[in-house]
């Protein structure tokens, strides 16, 4: 089903909001892409959406219970909005170290400026109970998504995406949004020495202290356990990663 000039003009008006939104939440030395291309390509069938190299995002339209094409559109603005100054850059330099920073930075972004969205990764459930619910069950460690992006990054969505929203949350609560912002754009560097220069810790003892952090997030909801539930019901397509 083609898109009307309703449906395009929503889609319009709510990009010009998030871009504005987006560009806020970036550090003022980025340059960022005033106008930013948007293809529309119908429904949903494989391919997710994503941002060509050319800077372009292509959105595919998921169910009215997802939010239609809003459900990724956030998350792939994060990345066009300085896919010249920055993302393109940083894969260039960094390579196989910067899909974790990269993504992670995408949906932490894109959930601080639609953080009511019903779709991908959390489908209107609690950030906390489904952090804290997949930490229960076990699966790849922050130090295997980082290590082993391009492996895992599609095959474990369903935690990866929000496992490393959930970090980046924590390090900008926690140690500040200065050491978030020189992550974000690959300061210092993303491998993992620099990194740790960054965070002025061992990623080891990083990781430990945001698993429990969000541990203790999870245990302050008294439903927790039903609320997880009730999340893995709209997850049915879903095969989890517990290796």
């Amino acid at each position: 089903m083609s898109s009307s000039e309703e449906e395009v003009q929503r889609l319009l008006d709510m990009g010009e909001a998030l871009h504005a939104d987006v560009a806020a939440l970036h550090p003022a030395d980025v340059e960022l892409d005033g106008e930013i291309r948007v293809e529309l390509h119908g429904r949903y069938r494989r391919t997710s959406p994503y941002v060509d190299d050319e800077g372009t995002v292509h959105l595919w339209r998921f169910s009215e219970a997802e939010g239609g094409y809003r459900a990724m559109y956030a998350h792939e603005l994060v990345h066009a909005i300085a896919y010249d100054s920055l993302v393109a850059p940083t894969l260039a330099e960094s390579g196989s170290d910067a899909g974790f920073y990269l993504e992670g930075w995408a949906e932490y972004v894109a959930l601080l400026v639609d953080p009511d969205k019903t779709g991908f990764p959390l489908f209107g459930s609690d950030e906390d109970v489904v952090v804290g619910h997949w930490l229960q069950q076990g699966g790849p460690t922050l130090a295997d998504y980082r290590a082993r992006h391009e492996a895992l990054n599609m095959r474990c969505q369903g935690q990866a995406y929000i496992l490393r929203a959930s970090w980046f949350r924590y390090v900008d609560e926690e140690l500040g949004r200065e050491v978030v912002w020189d992550l974000a754009t690959a300061r210092e560097g993303l491998d993992p020495d620099s990194v740790e220069r960054v965070l002025g810790a061992p990623l080891a003892q990083v990781d430990a202290d945001w698993a429990a952090w969000a541990a203790a997030r999870y245990e302050e909801h008294p439903d927790a356990d039903a609320q997880a539930e009730a999340y893995r019901a709209k997850m049915g397509w879903y095969e989890p990663c517990l290796e």
